[in-house]
């Protein structure tokens, strides 16, 4: 009963918590339009959650607009750029007939998840962090997927509803085992962080670590489990891993591969060449810029209405997010965001190490897949994002603005 009342305390707690529970279901509580347009009930809890934050939030007094912008300028003058770069790229995208009504929708939903993950560390009400939450919800995702593994291994006939067909590999809720691994990456980090229930003695965060990383195993993702080794990287460099830890994880990792079962199929084969092959006709697919197109790109999320992808099981948005950078805001708009990047990075760095090196991870994991992007990362990530800063930042957090 203790417990039913932190979950439901009041009512921006009651938001986060039925988040976190349609959060678990995945792709379980997508709702499909049309063959194109569909949307989470997580989204609906989301305008919900942004509708009470707004009229809760008192009015403060407002400042004159010049020293406001003045402010703006001095403080995030890249990210105004990369800002000004990506409208660019829309109004161009619009100019030439590449604006369809699905680019704006991905635009919508991605400006309402930012500023959804940008409130999230400022809700002082909150009974619990949302970075328990989130490890408690991915703990359970992560049983799921287990229960999904021993119970359902053969789940190729979910390729009548249009998802990939797979063969004894954890894909749990999420329906996919390459974002399915990134999620229980984020789940191995969140339990090292101190946040997560800071009373449970160390043996017991390590039976539920243990737990991510034989669920990831069986997603036969090798994206992930690089994803994997970079996190744990991170994690010993910033000393919040030894390195015995290190070798024991992956020790883990590569012995839970050996004696999975593998009946066959080309999901279970880690030396195959198909997904690799695939991945480099998608890159070849969205570098085909012309003229001026390799500057500003096409667009955030525009799409040529006359084209059609060659590759059939890849969305026309680019799988990895440096070609999706280019392709979206071309050379110098890719040159902005690693600046933009690099700007934060080391006060990020120096605050939380763990989320940071989670932010690497997921990073590296973009490089084969659009994970960074994808909707349940994304508000995983970001979500997940306390609201402490390094000393050199404390001005300048662009989540304390």
């Amino acid at each position: 009963m203790r417990i039913v009342k932190t979950l439901f305390y009041n009512l921006e707690t009651s938001l986060l918590t039925t988040f976190l529970i349609f959060f678990s279901f995945g792709q379980l509580q997508r709702i499909q339009l049309n063959q194109q347009v569909a949307f989470y009930l997580t989204d609906l809890i989301i305008v919900v959650f942004l509708g009470v934050i707004f009229f809760k939030t008192k009015p403060r007094k407002t400042k004159k607009l010049v020293v406001v912008l003045k402010k703006l300028i001095n403080n995030f003058f890249l990210e105004l750029c990369w800002v000004a770069w990506l409208g660019l790229g829309l109004l161009i995208g619009w100019a030439t007939g590449n604006l369809a009504l699905l680019s704006v929708l991905y635009l919508l939903r991605l400006i309402v998840y930012t500023i959804f993950v940008i409130s999230l560390p400022k809700i002082k009400s909150f009974a619990y962090p949302p970075r328990m939450g989130l490890a408690l919800t991915a703990l359970l995702m992560a049983v799921w997927g287990l229960v999904q593994y021993l119970l359902l291994p053969d789940v190729r006939f979910l390729t009548v509803f249009g998802w990939d067909n797979h063969y004894f590999r954890l894909i749990g809720t999420l329906f996919d085992p390459a974002f399915m691994g990134m999620l229980l990456i984020l789940g191995f980090g969140w339990w090292q962080s101190a946040e997560v229930l800071p009373t449970l003695p160390q043996k017991w965060r390590w039976l539920v670590q243990l737990l991510f990383i034989i669920t990831l195993a069986a997603t036969f993702s090798r994206a992930s489990f690089i994803a994997l080794v970079v996190l744990l990287g991170g994690l010993l460099v910033s000393k919040q891993l030894d390195l015995k830890s290190f070798i024991f994880s992956v020790a883990v990792l590569l012995i839970t591969l050996s004696i999975l079962p593998k009946p066959g199929g080309e999901g279970v084969n880690l030396a195959r060449t198909s997904t690799a092959q695939a991945r480099g006709l998608n890159i070849q697919e969205g570098l085909k810029l012309q003229g001026g197109q390799w500057w500003w790109g096409k667009g955030l999320f525009n799409v040529d209405r006359q084209k059609k992808y060659e590759t059939p099981d890849h969305a026309q948005i680019p799988d990895s997010l440096p070609v999706m950078v280019v392709n979206a805001t071309g050379l110098v708009g890719l040159v902005l965001a690693g600046l933009v990047l690099h700007k934060w990075f080391w006060s990020w760095w120096l605050a939380d190490p763990v989320w940071t090196s989670l932010l690497i991870a997921v990073l590296t994991h973009s490089l084969f897949n659009n994970t960074f992007l994808q909707p349940f990362i994304f508000l995983a990530l970001w979500g997940s994002k306390s609201n402490t800063t390094s000393k050199s930042s404390k001005n300048e957090n662009l989540f304390n603005i």
